[in-house]
């Protein structure tokens, strides 16, 4: 696991709903042992993952901090796009990111947790998660401070030609 902001490909634990092998054979000294550990493999947190059931892309930073998978696309200190990691400005150019409100970026949302208030592990998002398209021209740069840049709607970028 990296302590860099860089997208790493995680798995999920071997033995649980995504693994389509079961728990781990008791029996370290049997074929049947064998057969599943071709299919699984020790990680660096001390479990045994299924290489068969990818997890998608995770920052391992994040995991780290958080101690629990977070996907790249949750990570903060991500570049946006390519100009964005240099400080350059780019040209106005169309993409799309995700939006939600503070309280929900910040996983602090009820959508997060249980009725009797456990936090729900391998959730990602929450329904009021959202598409928008921004100008990344317009729109401020990240900061390493990890404060939520101001965007400008690519329907508000005055510089952009009336493509669709």
């Amino acid at each position: 696991m990296s302590t860099d902001h860089t997208p790493e490909n995680w798995f999920h634990e071997a033995g649980g709903d995504h693994c389509p092998h079961g728990a781990e054979p008791a029996d370290r000294n049997s074929e049947v042992w064998d057969l599943w550990a071709e299919h699984h493999t020790g990680s660096p947190q001390d479990v045994y993952i299924c290489l068969e059931a990818p997890a998608g892309q995770c920052c391992g930073a994040c995991s780290e901090e958080f101690g629990e998978a977070v996907s790249w696309e949750a990570c903060r200190e991500r570049p946006r796009t390519a100009s964005h990691s240099t400080g350059e400005r780019t040209e106005h150019e169309r993409i799309t990111v995700q939006v939600a409100g503070l309280e929900c970026l910040e996983r602090e949302c009820e959508e997060f947790f249980t009725d009797d208030g456990d936090e729900i592990t391998g959730k990602e998002t929450c329904s009021h998660f959202s598409e928008m398209d921004i100008c990344s021209g317009c729109s401020e740069q990240p900061t390493a401070s990890g404060e939520f840049p101001a965007v400008v709607a690519w329907t508000d970028c005055a510089a952009r030609t009336l493509t669709p």
